[in-house]
């Protein structure tokens, strides 16, 4: 059984699971189950049932610490106070929007989701009833996206005492009332779940925890980006293993085949590939690490997950043409963390899958999840996919290269691509040629004019705040990012960032070229995914927020963020309704 945890966007599915089961079951291991519990769960939590049970509860935690009010301590503590504010609150508002719940969810999985107000209205809906319902838990909060906990993730000690915290961790009951007995009286022999967020780490963690105290005969393993990040660190902490049984960092296909086999047979896990596991009280880390021929892959397989529970009217399916990233020198990016090498998947192999997914599973929509796709890549999809004549609309991430011309992305416009994804980050030069991005500020203008006269909607990332920018430098960026062309295009949207140092990125190997003062690894993150760090000169760190922040507003105000910016996916299913498409 292959499980995809909270918390992720609930409009589509994530590619991780299809991926696996697809390959086991090409390798003949059939009894393959995928569940993603994310879209699982916030089907259930956003019911009227769910919500009036939830309601109940709040009332009895009210109730109770009403009559625990006369005690000193509680009553003067400012978490208690908050704790009954927040309680109080959604008691008055919940009964407001208990009936708009379940019409909220469905308008989203209706033609109402290309109504933009109906649309914005069911998201806030969802949202807000999500939050009131969390309040039983607070200070924890849950979202359609997200939730956040008081708990760092990036502690052990933290995590296991969230493990554990009846009354904030929020998943201990769900799971309990929803989820467990259809995996205990299932059972698996072995059981996978892929945690490739942070915001997964304690939903996933805490799944993991309640099976091993339920069935110890259940082997777990966990995959994903997010412990491919930190496979030094597993080598330390000993209670990780005390909830698991292994880890399988990088590509997890033949991983996970040969795991099923040894789970099944001598348990010799020596034999695994990518595994890091205990063994004779001894952390051990199976190298070299094993990276997939993408050629011998087969189409992802997504049976079994509930396709019509996700927030959309229609399945916009993710497919790969390749993994890692050919550039791979972006000063700011540790993604050599996630993939060892670049590798392409064959074009008619690509276009097999799209076929085959597009059929099976009745959608058009395809979002390519590659870090970026290579500029021949694209001219050989967009060539196949005229000359087949196949009615697909796509979106897909992409570099700023000279190639991508006038006459590429007309071809690429005329075999269905509607958007494309670019990682921007600055558009003032000396800070991009600092980043090491290899783009010059005309070649981005002349990329995005010629966007536009293609019909092309296009997507930027920023990032506000790497080492030495000026408050300047980054008006500069946000100045071009608000030009009128691009804002009265249908489809624009932009994402920006905080700036963060994340492990083993190469700002990190030369700090003195980026003028860093000091890197300091927080003492108390022994799962830690970056540093603090001073600058000489530039923004510090809060004055890079603060622009950050000011960057949010402005945007906001002349940018909606629905839907374009709140989903990509969803973003294209707009563009192809507005064209009638």
């Amino acid at each position: 059984m292959l499980l995809f945890p909270p918390s992720w966007h609930p409009s589509q599915p994530y590619l991780s699971l299809p991926s696996l089961t697809a390959f086991l079951r090409q390798q003949g291991v059939h009894d393959v189950v995928q569940r993603d519990l994310n879209i699982e769960l916030l089907d259930i939590l956003l019911t009227k049932k769910t919500c009036s049970e939830f309601y109940q509860k709040i009332i009895g935690a009210l109730r109770r610490m009403d009559n625990s009010w006369g005690t000193p301590r509680r009553s003067a503590s400012a978490n208690w106070q908050e704790k009954y504010q927040a309680l109080a609150h959604a008691s008055e508002v919940i009964p407001a929007i208990i009936d708009k719940i379940e019409p909220a969810k469905n308008t989203l999985r209706s033609e109402g989701f290309y109504n933009l107000e109906r649309y914005m209205e069911s998201v806030h809906i969802i949202n807000e009833s999500l939050s009131l319902m969390s309040a039983l838990y607070y200070p924890s909060s849950l979202t359609a996206l997200s939730n956040d906990m008081r708990y760092s993730v990036y502690s052990s000690q933290e995590i296991f005492r969230a493990l554990g915290d009846e009354e904030e961790n929020i998943f201990l009951n769900l799971y309990k009332d929803h989820i467990l007995s259809s995996i205990i009286d299932f059972p698996p022999d072995l059981l996978g779940i892929s945690i490739t967020s942070t915001s997964q780490i304690i939903p996933g963690l805490t799944l993991a925890k309640l099976l091993r105290d339920r069935n110890k005969e259940i082997y777990i393993t966990i995959g994903g980006s997010v412990f491919t990040k930190l496979i030094e660190n597993l080598k330390k902490i000993d209670s990780m293993f005390s909830v698991v049984d292994s880890f399988i960092v990088f590509e997890g296909e033949h991983a996970l085949l040969r795991l099923v086999e040894q789970v099944d047979g001598k348990r010799d896990f020596r034999k695994v590939p990518n595994l890091v596991y205990r063994e004779n009280n001894i952390t051990r880390i199976n190298e070299p690490f094993y990276a997939e021929d993408l050629n011998a892959l087969p189409t992802p397989d997504f049976d079994g997950l509930p396709l019509k529970l996700y927030h959309a009217p229609e399945s916009v399916l993710p497919v790969q043409t390749s993994r890692g990233c050919y550039y791979r020198k972006c000063a700011f990016c540790n993604l050599h963390l996630d993939h060892r090498n670049f590798r392409l998947r064959r074009t008619e192999l690509l276009m097999e899958d799209i076929r085959t997914l597009s059929h099976k599973y009745h959608t058009p929509y395809f979002f390519f999840t590659d870090e970026s796709v290579p500029m021949n890549q694209l001219r050989e999809i967009s060539q196949n996919l005229l000359e087949s004549r196949q009615n697909i609309k796509w979106m897909a991430g992409v570099r700023f290269e000279n190639a991508l011309d006038s006459d590429l992305l007309g071809k690429m416009a005329k075999s269905g691509c509607q958007k494309l994804v670019f990682g921007l980050e600055s558009y003032n030069q000396r800070v991009l040629d600092l980043m090491k991005k290899g783009i010059k500020t005309d070649v981005v203008k002349n990329i995005l004019n010629a966007c536009l006269e293609a019909g092309i909607s296009f997507h930027l990332y920023i990032i506000i705040g790497f080492p030495t920018e000026t408050g300047k430098e980054a008006q500069e960026t946000l100045d071009f990012v608000l030009t009128k062309e691009y804002l009265a295009s249908t489809g624009f949207s932009c994402l920006p960032s905080l700036f963060g140092m994340e492990k083993d990125s190469p700002v990190t190997h030369n700090p003195e070229k980026y003028g860093l003062r000091s890197l300091m690894a927080p003492g108390s993150e022994d799962l830690g995914l970056g540093y603090f760090y001073e600058v000489d000169q530039g923004m510090s760190p809060e004055e890079a927020e603060r622009m950050y922040h000011y960057v949010i507003r402005q945007l906001s105000e002349k940018l909606c963020p629905f839907p374009y910016n709140y989903s990509l996916p969803d973003g294209l299913l707009y563009l192809t309704h507005k064209a009638g498409i």
